[in-house]
């Protein structure tokens, strides 16, 4: 379900979550830019309910459209390396896919697809990225679970009171990059101006990509680091994109939470807005995908947001260092 709103309005209610939660309802696949557009991802047999859902708490004036039969596809570890995203997004041109969605984490990088493009897609992705799991595409698609296991092996396996996390790591001093695009075709020379990035040893610890007001277009963001590159990154970025204008937010921080069943684990993002909403700190950006939520924000609310995602979400206690032993002198 693709969510659009004008400039300058905040899409993302405060309770926009809050009702999925309620009803229990997983989240797969959501990403928010501040003022514009939100894409949410769950069981094809939840559409109808999420889209009344979200119906009841969005802005009267926003666009909601729900898109039937789409997929995840989600390439990980990627380590933040910009080539890997560049690479990433040229497969899918070479599969003819239209995007519906594209996040990233710190460990992977996810597109929303049309289910009939989902095997063009993975044919592609062999073409380019060596899986030591498999040895051709058929082999990666007869080893996938049918759905009905994959279901089976979730339900009611995550509904501790307090949601764990396999840590929360923040991140200062990044670069928070702006655009529209007008077709896929523009988002393919960004794609090679992501590999001229890695090649610079810029890394993009986020990025989201959605259709925007009517799917005319691309919304596009991300952040980039060290800032001190960041003259560097508006001039590649003109270099392969001349016509767009990119805006350009600095200095940025975004946290990062770690988890071992985001994506089967309804509330997730509930949670995480709330707690957000009760330190106020507002976000800028949001990507939620694989195991991985990512938040960017004001660089003065990083503090306050750290220690109230330290309050409400539990992480593993470090392991205890041993007692030093006391020296023993052999003469």
């Amino acid at each position: 379900m693709v969510s659009s709103s004008p400039m300058g309005e905040n899409c993302l209610h405060a309770d926009i979550c809050a009702p999925l939660a309620r009803k229990k309802i997983n989240l797969t696949f959501f990403t928010h830019l501040s003022g514009d557009s939100q894409v949410i991802c769950t069981a094809d047999k939840l559409g109808e309910e999420t889209l009344s859902l979200v119906q009841s708490q969005a802005d009267p004036r926003s666009a909601l459209r729900l898109q039937r039969g789409t997929a995840v596809i989600a390439v990980y570890p990627h380590e933040k390396r910009p080539q890997i995203l560049g690479t990433f997004i040229h497969s899918l041109a070479r599969a003819r896919v239209i995007l519906q969605g594209l996040a990233s984490s710190p460990s992977a990088v996810s597109v929303v697809l049309s289910s009939r493009r989902v095997k063009a897609a993975v044919q592609q992705l062999f073409e380019h990225f060596y899986f030591p799991a498999f040895a051709s595409p058929q082999e990666f698609f007869d080893a996938q679970p049918p759905p009905a296991e994959l279901v089976q092996q979730v339900v009611a396996t995550y509904q501790e009171k307090v949601i764990k996390v396999y840590g929360i790591m923040p991140q200062a001093d990044l670069d928070l990059w702006g655009a529209q695009i007008s077709s896929s075709a523009i988002l393919e020379e960004f794609a090679n101006a992501l590999i001229d990035f890695g090649e610079l040893g810029v890394k993009i610890p986020f990025l989201v990509a959605s259709p925007g007001l009517g799917g005319k277009n691309f919304l596009l963001s991300f952040c980039s680091s060290p800032v001190t590159r960041g003259n560097e990154v508006r001039r590649i970025l003109q270099r392969h994109l001349p016509d767009i204008r990119p805006m350009r937010l600095s200095p940025v921080a975004g946290v990062f939470l770690h988890g071992p069943h985001f994506g089967d684990r309804y509330g997730v993002a509930d949670t995480f807005l709330r707690a957000l909403r009760r330190a106020r700190v507002s976000l800028l950006a949001l990507s939620c995908t694989v195991s991985s939520i990512s938040g960017v924000l004001k660089q003065q609310d990083l503090a306050a947001a750290m220690e109230v995602l330290g309050e409400t979400f539990e992480m593993p206690r470090p392991l205890a260092s041993p007692r030093p032993r006391k020296p023993v002198f052999v003469p």
